[in-house]
């Protein structure tokens, strides 16, 4: 068996052909490249948090904070039959910043009350700030369901200027036939951004 001779031209064509290959796949091989990131992530405890106002211990009202005083939670509010009864400094949010942050609150409702809904008229949450903007959560009762509140629950304010503190002011109110043994339980939650 005779080999034939590749001719010249088709060698160099093969040649070319070889190498743009050879070109082509060492730079696809080249794009496929992996970045890392890496990162450090600390835990700092927040600058805004609850601090018991004055009413504490004050007509049975007892402020209990957890351990980073991001929870609050208030017993022994009372409402009276057919009169407004008002905690006026029950609980404070803090903005413990030095400088820089003034954060914007929310009040929202958590979760919606069921117990009880003929035993009261409302309760009410008033975030106290210097501003006459109302900052109102009400749940009000037409006697047979709870009424969740309405209306604007977010306020664009200036925010808590550092190193101070504006309280949350709480109305009640029960109705003319409510017993000692009613009760409602409300949770609310005091959103920081």
């Amino acid at each position: 068996m005779k080999l034939r001779k590749m001719p010249l031209k088709k060698s160099a064509k093969f040649l070319i052909l070889l190498l743009t290959s050879m070109l082509i796949a060492s730079v696809s091989a080249v794009t496929y490249i992996s970045l890392t990131m890496e990162s450090t992530i600390a835990v700092y405890k927040s600058n805004v948090y609850f601090v018991a106002g004055s009413d504490d211990g004050i007509a049975g009202l007892v402020v209990t904070l957890d351990s980073t005083n991001t929870t609050a939670t208030l017993t022994g509010l009372r409402a009276y039959p057919n009169a407004t009864f008002t905690y006026s400094d029950p609980v404070r949010v803090r903005n413990n910043a030095t400088s820089g942050s003034n954060p914007q609150l929310r009040l929202a409702p958590k979760v919606d009350p069921s117990a009880n809904p003929e035993d009261f008229e409302y309760v009410k949450f008033l975030l106290n700030a210097s501003s006459t903007d109302d900052r109102w959560l009400n749940y009000t009762s037409n006697g047979s369901s709870w009424t969740s509140p309405t209306g604007p629950t977010s306020w664009t304010i200036t925010g808590i200027a550092p190193s101070t503190e504006w309280s949350i002011v709480i109305y009640t109110k029960a109705t003319a036939g409510a017993t000692v043994t009613d009760s409602v339980d409300i949770s609310i939650t005091v959103d920081v951004y």
